[in-house]
């Protein structure tokens, strides 16, 4: 595995992670749910959350023993050690940890703590197989796992997509393909997408970035927007801004703004291409007030390292 890290954030659970690693099932919700995180095909960060809180030494203990005891009330062969410290009390000041630790046909390390900020239960590990020597990346990725955001604003990171949005934010969805990722998370009835192409030559042709944007989302029927050309990042940028239509259609739209009635929802998109990173972005967002979301959002995506 190479150096390189990112980070994997889902409904506030946040772990900085080897690159090659990636998000491979969740479930749930912000309030209790699941994610796993695998390597070549194998487990290796799991995470369990929920709002109520556990009773530490009791989950623990039943946790390791569906280690030690596997289907049919068989032995795994696996020993367990529920003395090893596998990260500090000190680096996680404000939870209540207790951590554990296996070896066997593979091994592992995890913990489990109910956090004061927040009010999570979480249980997490990570395993490795027995010819590898997983220690250092375990405790790593062990230190760098949170269940809730900085001042209000939550990590959501998927296949080195990452990105900041406010924790009030709910996911409406998500959707992985080949060359195409995006993430929309939802509050009240304002929205936040974020997207990422890959093999820009192959989506952009020989369009620039405002030519694709207006070829590709210009005749949208929920929208009114007008847009300009600018840098984003360093990068060719479009972005374009109106607001979201009303169910009377265009002539109320088009009444209120004679009338400098605020809009009721706005609409804004920032869209660049990053040719280090050979990639695509798009951040889009239909808001109230001044769309801190959608800023917070952009200025939080590394397209490449120099950003």
């Amino acid at each position: 595995m190479s150096e390189e890290n990112t980070f994997i954030g889902w409904h506030g659970i946040s772990a900085r992670v080897p690159a090659e690693w990636s998000l491979a099932a969740v479930g749930g919700d912000r309030r209790s749910g699941y994610l796993r995180v695998d390597y070549e095909r194998t487990p290796r960060l799991q995470v369990k959350w929920s709002r109520k809180h556990v009773d530490l030494e009791a989950k623990r203990k039943e946790y390791c023993k569906r280690l030690t005891v596997g289907k049919r009330r068989r032995p795994t062969g696996l020993e367990v050690n529920t003395s090893v410290r596998v990260i500090s009390k000190r680096a996680k000041p404000k939870k209540d940890i207790l951590t554990f630790a296996w070896r066997g046909a593979h091994s592992g390390m995890g913990l489990v703590w109910n956090c004061e900020v927040c009010g999570r239960a979480v249980i997490a590990q990570v395993g490795w197989p027995k010819e590898e020597e997983g220690e250092e990346a375990a405790e790593s990725v062990l230190q760098s796992l949170d269940d809730h955001g900085i001042e209000d604003w939550d990590t959501w990171g998927v296949d080195g997509l990452v990105f900041l949005a406010p924790s009030e934010y709910e996911l409406e969805g998500w959707k992985r393909m080949t060359r195409y990722l995006d993430v929309r998370l939802l509050r009240n009835d304002e929205k936040l997408k974020v997207a990422r192409w890959g093999l820009v030559p192959l989506v952009l042709g020989e369009r620039s970035v405002e030519e694709w944007f207006t070829e590709t989302f210009g005749r949208r029927r929920d929208v009114d927007w007008d847009g300009a050309e600018r840098e984003i990042k360093g990068h060719e940028g479009f972005v374009a801004s109106g607001e979201r239509r009303r169910l009377a259609g265009r002539l109320r739209t088009r009444a209120a703004r004679a009338l400098r009635r605020p809009p009721a929802v706005e609409f804004e998109a920032h869209a660049w291409h990053c040719p280090e990173a050979n990639r695509l972005y798009m951040v889009e967002a239909m808001h109230k007030g001044k769309g801190e979301a959608l800023q917070g959002a952009v200025e939080s995506i590394l397209c490449h390292q120099a950003t």
